[in-house]
C-alpha cells in the first residue's frame, strides 16, 4: 500500500470515527472505557425500564413507561448487533409478562403492548443493521490503519499531544507495541513547530527529514500530514527511509566497484548505442585497439575495427542478438587504430534499459593471440607425441634387436619424409660401431665405422645431436643435401646413432630436430635392452655348453664312484668274512692283530655306507613308504652277534624308507664303539598318537652336557681317541629330520651323565586304515 493510500484510507477512518461518536475528540484509547459504559448503561437503562413498567402499571399508567425500553435495546443492538433482536426479545418478554399481570382480561392495553413488541423488534432490527455496517467499516478501517505500511500517528494541534500511533509508527521509532507515548508532537518531530503554519494552510507532502526515536537516534523519514476534517486532530504518515538510503549508498558502491572492475579487467568492453555507434569503452578495450583515451574510439562505427574479411561474420553476430537470442561469440580478426590486426574473441550481449534503448549492445573483446600459439604448440607437440609414439610401439613390437633397427629407421623415414637413413650401435666400451640397418640408402655403407673415421669425426660428438644443412657441399660426392646424426644414449654413453638424410630437402624444423632428439631417447632403453639381450643369450649358449659338458663330467664321477665304493665294498665284505673266520681260528696271541684287521674294514665299510648315504640325501625328497622297525632293528642286531643288545617294545610301522637302517646302524655302533666290549645297549620302541618314540641307550661312558647341544653338527666327536671322521650322528639327523621328526641326546639314568648316554629320536607313525 503506498503512502496516499494509507493516508485516504486513515482520514477516512477518522473521519468516520469523529461522525460516529458525535464530537471530534474521541481517540481510540477510550475504546475499552466507552464499551465498559455502554454495557453497564444497558444493564442500568434495562432495570429502570423493568422498574418504572412495574410502577406505572401498579397505578395504572399504561401509556409513558413503554418508551424507556427503547433506550436499552438500542444501546444492546448498537454494542452487540447479532444479539440486538434477541436481546430486544427477552425485554418484551418481560414487559408483556408484567402487563399480563398487571391488566389480565384488559384486551385492548394486551393489543397495545404486543403493537409496542413490534415496534420493539423494529428498532432493534434496524438498529442492530446499522450497528453492524457500521462496526464493519470501523474494523476494515481500524485494520488499515494497524496494517499499513506506513507509520501513523494522529495528535492534537491544539494541545500538541500525540493521541494514536501504529503498529510500524512504533516499531519505527522503538516504541513498544500498543504503548501510547505520552509525548508533544516536538519530542519525536523536532520541526513541527517551524511547520505548523504550513499544516494550517493545506498540509505537507513527501518531507524528507528525521523524527527522534525512543533511544534517541535518528530516524530518516518521508513524511506527509494534514489536519483532519473539523481541524480538531491531526494525522501525520511516515515511511522510513534508511534502507532507501543505504540502497542508495549500496548502489554508488557498485557503480564504482563496477567502473572500477571494468577498467581492471583485461576483458575489453564496447557499449554501442541504438545507431550502432560506439558509446562507452573499458580502458582494456582502449589498450587493445592502441588508443590513448576513450575519446579515441567513441563515436566510432565498430565495423571499422573489424577486419574487412570478418565483417560479414560479426554483422550476423549482432542480428542474433538484437534478436533476443543468448549471447553470441565468436572468433575473429580485429584492427588496432594504426591498423594492425589481432585474432580476438568476440561476444555480443543486448542490453535494453528500456524501450528506448533496445538497440543497445555490450561488446566483449578478448585478445587470443597467446592461445592461438598455445593451440600450435598443442598440435605440434601431439604431432610430435604421435610420431614418437608411433615409432616406439614399431620398436615395441619387433623381434631382436636387429628388427628394431629396421622397423624404427623405416617409421622415422615414412613419418618425418626423409629420404634415406641408416643405425650404428656401439657396444659399451668399444670405438667401433657396426651399421645394423639401412634404408633407401643407394650407394653402400660401411659396416664398421671407427670414430677417428674423416667422415665421421666432426658428427660422431657423445651425447650430441648434429644437424648438417650443408652436407653435400661441406661432403662433394655425396647426393644428400641435408643430414642428422641422433645419439642413442647409453647406460655409459651413446649406444649408436641414428642418421636420417633428404636429398631434396633444405632444411630440417625445430620441431622435427625435438621429434627425432626425443625418438633417440625413447629408442635408448629398447637398444640396451635388446644388446643385453644378446649378450645374454650368448652367456646363455656358452654356459649351456659348459653345463653340458660339466653334467656329462658329473656323470662319469658318478660312474667312477659307483665302481669305486661297489667293488671296495665288496673287496671289505671278502676281507670281513675271511679274517672273522681266521680270528676263530687262530691262537689267542694272533688274535689281536687280526681283531684290528678287522676293525680297520669294519671302519672302511662304515666309511663308504657313510658316504653313500649322503649321495642319496642330495639327490632330492624322500619318497616315504610303512617300513616295520621289527626287522630293521633284527638286521642291525644280527650284524653285531657278539654285542649284547636288547630290544622292548612294540612292533612299530613308520613312514620312512630304506635308509632308515642306516639310523640304527650309526647309533648302535657308535654305542659298541665307544662303550667298549662289556657295554650293554637298549633299544625301546613307543607308540604315540602320531609319531613313534625310539630310545638307543648304553652303559658307556655317557655324554658330557656341553656336548649334547652340538652333537649332532657335522665333525663333532667330543673328547673320545676312537677312530672317526664324526659323521655318524651327522647322518642320523639329516636322515630322522628328513623324515618329519627330530632327535635329541640324553643321560640313560637323568642328572647322572657318566651312566651312559641315551639318543631319542621320533619318526612318523603309519596309522592303519581303520585309524
Amino acid at each position: 500500500m503506498t503512502e496516499s493510500d494509507s493516508w485516504g484510507f486513515i482520514t477516512v477512518y477518522i473521519d468516520f470515527q469523529c461522525v460516529k461518536e458525535g464530537h471530534p475528540e474521541h481517540h481510540f484509547s477510550d475504546a475499552f472505557t466507552k464499551e465498559s459504559l455502554i454495557d453497564f448503561s444497558i444493564a442500568a437503562s434495562a432495570l429502570v425500564a423493568f422498574g418504572a413498567t412495574t410502577y406505572c402499571l401498579s397505578t395504572g399508567i399504561f401509556i409513558v413507561f413503554s418508551h424507556l425500553f427503547y433506550i436499552p435495546i438500542v444501546l444492546a443492538a448498537y454494542r452487540y448487533p447479532e444479539r440486538g433482536v434477541a436481546f430486544a426479545g427477552a425485554l418484551a418478554v418481560g414487559y408483556f409478562a408484567e402487563v399480563l399481570y398487571f391488566s389480565p382480561g384488559d384486551w385492548a392495553e394486551i393489543a397495545n403492548a404486543l403493537l409496542r413488541i413490534a415496534i420493539f423488534f423494529v428498532v432493534a432490527i434496524v438498529v442492530s443493521n446499522l450497528s453492524s455496517r457500521l462496526q464493519a467499516r470501523e474494523s476494515r478501517y481500524r485494520g488499515i490503519f494497524e496494517t499499513s505500511g506506513a507509520g501513523i500517528f494522529l495528535f492534537s494541534p491544539g494541545t500538541g499531544k500525540i493521541a494514536e500511533m501504529n503498529r510500524e509508527c512504533s516499531a519505527m521509532l522503538g516504541y513498544p507495541e500498543g504503548e501510547v507515548p505520552s509525548l508533544e508532537v516536538p519530542a519525536i518531530w523536532p520541526g513541527y513547530p517551524g511547520l505548523a503554519g504550513s499544516l494550517d494552510e493545506g498540509g505537507i507532502e513527501g518531507l524528507d527529514c528525521n523524527l527522534v526515536g525512543r533511544d534517541g537516534t535518528p530516524c530518516p523519514v518521508l513524511l506527509s500530514a494534514s489536519l483532519l476534517p473539523g481541524r480538531q486532530e491531526g494525522c501525520v504518515a511516515v515511511t522510513g527511509t534508511a534502507e532507501l538510503k543505504r540502497m542508495e549508498s549500496r548502489l554508488r558502491r557498485s557503480e564504482e566497484m563496477l567502473r572500477v572492475i571494468l577498467d581492471t579487467t583485461d576483458v575489453g568492453i564496447l557499449l554501442t548505442g541504438s545507431g550502432g555507434e560506439v558509446v562507452e569503452a573499458n580502458a582494456a578495450a582502449i589498450r587493445l585497439f592502441g588508443g590513448a583515451g576513450r575519446e579515441d574510439l567513441i563515436g566510432l562505427n565498430p565495423y571499422d575495427l573489424v577486419a574487412a574479411r570478418d565483417r560479414e561474420a560479426v554483422r550476423a553476430y549482432r542480428g542474433r542478438a538484437l534478436s533476443g537470442e543468448a549471447p553470441a561469440s565468436g572468433e575473429c580478426t580485429l584492427c588496432r587504430l594504426d591498423g594492425a590486426e589481432w585474432p580476438a574473441e568476440v561476444t555480443i550481449t543486448r542490453f535494453a534499459q528500456d524501450r528506448a534503448a533496445l538497440g543497445r549492445l555490450v561488446v566483449s573483446l578478448r585478445d587470443i593471440t597467446k592461445r592461438r600459439r598455445a593451440e600450435e604448440a598443442i598440435r605440434e607437440e601431439n604431432q610430435h607425441l604421435s610420431v614418437v609414439n608411433e615409432v616406439v610401439a614399431a620398436a615395441a613390437a619387433s623381434h631382436g634387436l636387429e628388427d628394431l633397427c629396421r622397423v624404427s629407421l623405416a617409421r622415422i623415414l615414412t613419418l618425418l619424409g626423409f629420404d634415406h637413413g641408416a643405425v650404428y650401435l656401439v657396444r659399451p666400451g668399444d670405438d667401433t660401431a657396426f651399421l645394423r640397418a639401412q634404408e633407401g640408402v643407394g650407394e653402400a655403407l660401411p659396416p664398421v665405422v671407427r670414430r677417428e673415421d674423416p667422415l665421421y669425426q666432426n658428427i660422431l660428438q657423445a651425447g650430441a645431436m648434429q644437424c648438417i644443412e650443408d652436407f653435400s657441399t661441406r661432403y662433394p660426392g655425396s647426393r644428400v643435401r641435408v643430414l642428422v646424426v641422433v645419439p642413442i644414449p647409453g647406460d655409459g654413453g651413446p649406444a649408436g646413432w641414428i642418421g636420417v638424410g633428404s636429398r631434396v630437402r633444405g632444411t630440417i624444423t625445430r620441431s622435427e630436430r625435438a621429434v627425432l632428439l626425443d625418438i633417440g631417447k625413447e629408442l635408448g632403453n629398447a637398444v640396451v635392452k635388446g644388446m643385453l639381450q644378446e649378450d645374454l643369450e650368448a652367456a646363455l649358449a656358452s654356459a649351456n655348453r659348459y653345463l653340458e659338458e660339466a653334467n656329462a663330467a658329473a656323470a662319469e664321477a658318478n660312474l667312477y664312484m659307483d665302481i669305486l665304493t661297489h667293488d671296495i665294498n665288496n673287496a671289505n665284505t671278502i676281507a670281513m668274512g675271511y679274517l672273522q673266520m681266521h680270528l676263530e681260528s687262530v691262537a689267542e696271541s694272533d688274535g689281536a692283530l687280526v681283531g684290528k684287521s678287522l676293525a680297520a674294514v669294519y671302519q672302511s665299510s662304515e666309511i663308504i655306507r657313510n658316504v653313500l648315504t649322503l649321495r642319496r640325501l642330495k639327490t632330492g625328497p624322500a619318497e616315504l613308504r610303512p617300513v616295520r622297525l621289527e626287522p630293521v632293528i633284527r638286521g642291525i642286531c644280527s650284524y653285531h652277534a657278539d654285542a649284547r643288545i636288547a630290544c622292548n617294545g612294540a612292533d612299530a610301522t613308520v613312514l620312512a624308507d630304506d635308509l632308515v637302517s642306516e639310523v640304527f646302524a650309526n647309533l648302535i655302533g657308535n654305542a659298541i664303539k665307544f662303550g667298549g666290549p662289556t657295554v650293554e645297549i637298549t633299544v625301546g620302541v613307543r607308540e604315540e598318537a602320531d609319531t613313534v618314540s625310539v630310545t638307543v641307550a648304553d652303559t658307556g661312558p655317557g655324554i658330557p652336557d656341553d656336548l649334547k647341544p652340538r652333537l649332532f653338527e657335522r665333525n663333532q666327536r667330543g673328547a673320545t681317541k676312537k677312530s672317526g671322521k664324526g659323521l655318524g650322528l651327522y647322518i642320523v639327523r639329516m636322515l630322522v629330520e628328513r623324515y618329519g621328526g627330530s632327535v635329541c641326546a640324553g643321560d640313560r639314568i637323568p642328572g647322572h651323565p657318566g651312566e651312559g648316554a641315551a639318543i631319542t629320536f621320533t619318526l612318523p607313525r603309519c596309522l592303519p586304515a581303520t585309524e
